[in-house]
């Protein structure tokens, strides 16, 4: 064999050794990625198992909550003392009972029993508020589903149609009475919700305060932003005044009087117009009437 035929087979055997070697590690990185994917799937399908058992103990954790609050598993007692329980909640707040109807229906599902009754009762606004605070605050698996609220005398006295669900789970360990855990806590305490709801009264034609003032200005509240367009000279405001059906415009710089409303234009954007007053700046957005203006902050100095 000549030295050239020698190296020619060197040049072979070496190139074969390189393909073997490029072929093995080319396997290699193959089956080093399919470990990873493997590996990266388990984590995966490991990590979902555990969020379904958390999910599956919240879950578990929220029923047997429910099962504290529900009704008796005795159906004919579960009616008997909620329907007790409701009406002395109407009464002794000082409602008048005018109907109580059971409406539960007849047929009832394996999974829970549903109770249903119509309330019909007449008070005043701060005794319906006390009974809606009271229902609400209740640890018992309820809820008013559907109420109808009228007003007489101007509010004075109220009309009240309900219907209440109640609902019984059969995981409930009571038989013969109704839950008497403590009262649920609620976002705020009874005389915070009596002074945001009995003492604006929803059945009294509401006339708004305008800059401030203590007593009510229907020409501020008659006085309304119907339109922003902007020209040559800026933004433009257009103020449709109700009670002499007529419209005016203002612009930046411009005086404002509207009854006990009264101030400068400083700023209109196309989305509201603020008003300096002698009481500090006020905001009136697009829509709006200066009945409704907001106060602002004082800007920083």
């Amino acid at each position: 064999m000549t030295s050239r035929e020698k190296a020619l087979g060197a040049t072979v055997a070496v190139g074969g050794l390189l393909w073997c070697a490029t072929l093995g590690l080319s396997r290699y990185q193959d089956a080093r990625e399919q470990n990873v994917n493997q590996q990266i799937e388990a984590e995966r399908a490991l990590s979902e198992a555990r969020a379904a058992v958390t999910r599956g103990q919240n879950a578990r954790r929220q029923l047997n909550q429910w099962n504290r609050r529900s009704l008796p598993t005795d159906a004919a007692v579960a009616e008997s003392l909620y329907q007790d329980w409701l009406r002395g909640r109407v009464t002794e707040v000082g409602l008048e009972v005018v109907e109580l109807t059971d409406k539960t229906a007849s047929a009832r599902t394996p999974n829970f029993g549903a109770l249903s009754f119509e309330v019909r009762a007449r008070g005043s606004l701060g005794d319906f508020t006390k009974f809606l605070y009271q229902f609400y605050s209740a640890i018992h698996l309820h809820r008013i589903s559907d109420a109808t609220i009228s007003g007489v005398d101007v509010g004075q006295k109220l009309d009240i149609t309900m219907t209440i669900d109640a609902l019984i789970l059969p995981g409930c360990e009571r038989t013969d009475r109704l839950a008497a855990d403590e009262p649920q806590p609620m976002p705020a305490e009874l005389d915070e919700y009596r002074s945001r709801i009995v003492d604006r009264n929803l059945f009294a034609v509401h006339t708004p305060q305008a800059g401030g003032e203590g007593s009510a200005d229907t020409a501020a509240a008659a006085a309304k932003i119907t339109g922003m367009t902007y020209g040559l000279g800026g933004w433009v405001m257009t103020v449709h005044v109700a009670e002499g059906d007529d419209v005016r415009v203002f612009q930046q710089g411009d005086a404002v009087e509207f009854g006990a409303f009264k101030g400068t234009v400083i700023e209109i954007d196309g989305r509201r117009a603020i008003v300096e007053t002698d009481k500090g700046r006020f905001e009136i957005r697009l829509g709006q009437s200066f009945g409704e203006a907001t106060a602002l902050q004082a800007p920083a100095a």
